[in-house]
């Protein structure tokens, strides 16, 4: 075995090996390695995996990870030993918020899984995309929506990765939460600028979220009770030290959405809501030996939702449902292997099905007289299967290579309609499209000087689907330069294509939504973007403040013409109806201070950003603020422990409102009180502000020997601020004078809400 310290004929030598957590055995991703001799350093993969080469026998190795104890390595062993380096875990109260940003690229952060369920949340149902939100760059939607605009983009243009395998979509109860469960999650990182060539295919951001391998050491758990969801996560080795498994479920709470339901005795009437969900999570992984290991990972999830209308009058029912279905299952299975002190090489294949789903129903009964009964289901989904190679090499001290080529058969399916509508086109075609993408990318780290560092990297890609094929090289560029003492200028430029348009029905509520590839009418988007940065570490322990500023093209957008519903059974080609050849500009300027330990910690960011669209067809060509275009946002999100037991914990979130569509004139009816808003322009006006600050409160303790409990108290909207969801214009007529007036009326949705969870860990 050669994973240890080795000695090259150059004299050179190469320490590598694996970190680990000591109380579970989880890998852990992006462990730093330090040595105090020559201070060269490197970070661990995704598979806890580190190689440093230096010019001479390493002296003390320090390894550090966030919310971990330090460990020193005096000697680093004889050659042909691999390092099994364990780390224990701090006490959760003084663990910090975000990795430290000298160690990382520009344009990105990973957040501890600890800390996204301490932030005061809606009904408390801890959320990584919400947790993400409170980052610069980064804003939400419309009150409680977990769909993420970054610099600029729309959700469909982030890349969301589970155990490398994309979902593409991720969102429960209409968007109110996202369908990851913190419970099953390892890592969370984010990339919104200089993206690492082994990414592609989306124009905004990566999110890539790694599940748990699972305790090898021992049996264990967690049950967390909520206003939500209920869940139960299990984890256990199969074989202690070699291998283990985790499962995790959560199932929704059905009690809220009976309270929407409305029953009328007198006249049979009645409405009925119901919606329910589910996430499951599994994986498993087997260490053949200490070179290699495998895994398999698992994600179903679903959502089911159905409005009812129903009347009996003497034994005569009428009923109308429309129900919206939709959801995701992926799989991996993955193999690493350790080829040598300096090649680490893994291979991936994966499984990805997204299904969505719209039905309509109308039912009539009459006594005696049999049953009429018409319907209509509309399916959309995608499915993907794929593969991936990826060897990371560490030839020198100077160089890290990361080489890799990866495949994706997509299979489409836009818009498949069964129906016994009278008018409806039975030969209407509905057959899947199938697409093949194929990609490539080397990734390079040079360690110029201990001051500066380069990322260079390069992605081809090539895409065909009906006879039609699309290539575009992607290149990137990145840098870290220490300046000076505790200062240090990043930037980085990268190429992005997305060969995937999402099609979803306008308005709120539950969304309706279709997977369609690029075609010849309307081709892969385009971005590019620019960002550079500075971040300064404070003389205080911890404290670290950082100033990024960022500007991106977009070209090859689409949209939708005023009251598309692609719901409804399509006449013409989804590409022959939306808006074409798009294009979109941004920037913005991204503050953040942070302090990363003591006992108050948390950090405070601000975002000034300007985004825009212009389309030919849409306000005459003229360039128009994107609908999520913000112009300030300002988030603050802080933890204090008042003592071993208790801790406080606080969100505050501000941000100007988004811009929407007025109307400028009606054509009022002088027979009727029918009218008729006229709309001359697209996003001419701006909702009101948008400000929320919540606050909660854990308690740690324990039962039944020692069992870990944990106890979450909170406010979700402290002082009820009414934040605008959307505006309704009317025409009120008044009787007296005979005169009509415009009116407004703002609606909002979440008044103040306590919440309450309750977790234990056996």
């Amino acid at each position: 075995m050669w994973l240890g310290p080795t000695l090259s004929l150059a004299q050179q030598v190469t320490v590598s090996g694996q970190v680990r957590d000591v109380q579970t055995g989880e890998l852990l991703i992006g462990a730093a390695v330090w040595d105090s001799t020559s201070a060269a350093g490197t970070q661990t993969n995704s598979y806890g995996f580190f190689s440093m080469t230096m010019p001479h026998w390493p002296g003390l190795l320090r390894f550090s990870f966030v919310g971990y104890v330090p460990y020193y390595l005096d000697s680093p062993g004889a050659p042909g030993v691999p390092l099994d380096i364990r780390l224990t875990p701090v006490k959760e109260l003084d663990e910090v918020i975000i990795k430290e940003a000298g160690q990382r690229p520009a344009g990105s952060l990973s957040l501890p899984v600890s800390r996204i369920k301490s932030i005061p949340v809606l009904l408390g149902e801890a959320d990584v995309l919400k947790a993400l939100s409170f980052t610069p760059g980064i804003s939400t939607g419309t009150e409680g929506s977990a769909g993420l605009y970054i610099r600029g983009g729309t959700p469909d243009q982030n890349l969301i990765l589970l155990d490398e395998v994309p979902v593409y979509n991720v969102m429960h109860l209409g968007g109110f939460f996202s369908v990851f469960n913190p419970a099953a999650l390892k890592s969370v990182e984010l990339y919104k600028g200089a993206f690492p060539a082994r990414y592609g295919g989306r124009l905004a951001s990566v999110i890539d979220l790694t599940m748990k391998d699972g305790n090898n050491q021992k049996p264990g758990g967690e049950i967390g009770l909520g206003l939500l969801n209920q869940n139960l996560t299990i984890e256990s080795p199969i074989v202690k030290d070699k291998a283990s498994f985790i499962v995790s479920g959560r199932i929704s709470t059905l009690g809220l959405t009976t309270l929407l339901t409305k029953r009328t005795v007198k006249t049979g009437s009645g409405e009925d809501y119901i919606y329910r969900f589910h996430d499951f999570n599994a994986k498993v992984n087997y260490q053949l030996n200490k070179t290699d290991q495998l895994y398999l990972s698992f994600y179903n999830g679903f959502d089911r939702f159905t409005y009812k209308e129903w009347q009996n009058n003497d034994g005569r029912e009428v009923s109308t449902a429309v129900g919206n279905n939709w959801g995701n299952a992926t799989g991996t299975l993955r193999y690493s292997k350790m080829i040598s002190p300096r090649l680490f090489a893994r291979a991936t294949m994966i499984y990805s099905r997204y299904t969505s789903e719209f039905k309509n129903d109308y039912l009539d009964i009459i006594p005696d007289g049999g049953e009429k009964k018409v319907y209509r289901y509309t399916n959309a989904g995608i499915r993907d299967i794929g593969g991936k190679v990826q060897l990371d090499y560490f030839p020198a001290g100077w160089l890290d290579l990361k080489l890799g080529m990866e495949a994706t058969r997509h299979t489409f399916s836009p818009f498949i309609t069964e129906s016994n509508y009278r008018h409806f086109a039975a030969d209407r075609p509905s057959d899947p499209i199938a697409a093949t993408r194929l990609g490539g990318f080397a990734d390079a780290d040079f360690t110029l000087t201990k001051q500066l560092k380069l990322n260079a990297g390069v992605r081809y890609s090539r895409y065909r689907v009906e006879g039609r094929s699309f290539q575009n090289p992607e290149p990137r560029l990145g840098f870290s330069w220490e300046i000076a003492r505790k200062w240090t200028l990043k930037g980085g430029a990268s190429l992005m294509n997305q060969y995937l348009h999402l099609l979803a029905n306008n308005g709120y509520g539950f969304g309706y939504d279709a997977w369609v590839p690029s075609t010849r009418k309307a081709p892969p988007s385009r971005a590019r973007q620019v960002s550079v940065g500075i971040i300064k570490a404070l003389p205080a322990p911890g404290i670290e403040i950082s100033l990024e500023v960022y500007r991106k093209s977009m070209r090859s957008l689409v949209d939708y013409p005023e009251g598309t519903n692609f719901t409804g059974l399509l006449a013409d080609s989804w590409d022959d109806i939306v808006l074409k050849d798009g294009r979109g500009r941004a920037k913005g300027l991204e503050l953040m201070l942070s302090r990363k330990s003591g006992r108050f910690n948390g950090h405070a960011a601000y975002t000034w950003s300007k985004s825009d669209l212009q389309f030919d067809e849409i306000n005459a060509g003229r360039w128009h603020p994107m609908k999520y275009d913000r112009r300030h946002q300002v988030s603050v999100v802080a933890g204090y422990p008042v003592s071993r037991k208790w801790v406080l914990n606080g969100a505050f979130v501000y941000q100007t409102g988004h811009a929407v569509t007025l109307p400028e004139a009606a054509l009022l009816s002088v027979i009727s009180d029918q009218s008729r808003f006229v709309y001359n322009e697209r996003h001419n006006g701006r909702m009101p502000a948008f400000h929320r600050l919540d606050l909660g409160v854990i308690r740690h303790g324990s039962i039944w020997k020692d069992r870990k409990t944990r106890l979450g108290l909170g406010v979700y909207n402290v002082y009820n601020r009414a934040n605008p969801l959307y505006l309704d214009f009317r025409i009120r007529h008044d009787p007296q004078t005979g005169q009509r007036s415009l009116t407004v009326k703002q609606y909002s949705l979440f008044p103040v809400l306590p919440y309450i969870t309750y977790s234990i860990q056996f």
